[in-house]
């Protein structure tokens, strides 16, 4: 019996390509908010030690959420190129 092969699968690829570049769009804005973030981060001229203390825990913070939200469009972007190759090797006939 002869396979009754389709072309790709277009909703798949478009829904693909869109989540790939949804996440790409995010890495973008992570790498602007790394930049914008942890340039804020630079303790006047002169500190004293004191000033580490207190906001320590704040730069903890920041990146953990930066390399959270790194991590999160990272993925997005990989599944939307996994949906993307998926549906170029769609065909309704297997069975």
């Amino acid at each position: 019996m002869g396979k009754d092969r389709q072309g790709p699968d277009w909703f798949g690829r478009s829904v693909g390509l869109i989540g790939f570049f949804v996440g790409i769009g995010l890495l973008v804005v992570v790498f602007v908010l790394t930049t914008v973030w942890l340039g804020q981060l630079k303790p006047p001229v002169g500190v004293k030690l004191d000033y580490w203390a207190q906001h320590g825990a704040m730069m903890g913070i920041r990146i953990a959420q930066l390399f959270i939200m790194g991590f999160v469009a990272s993925w997005i972007a990989g599944r939307g190129a996994q949906m993307y190759a998926a549906a170029n090797r769609w065909s309704s006939g297997e069975a």
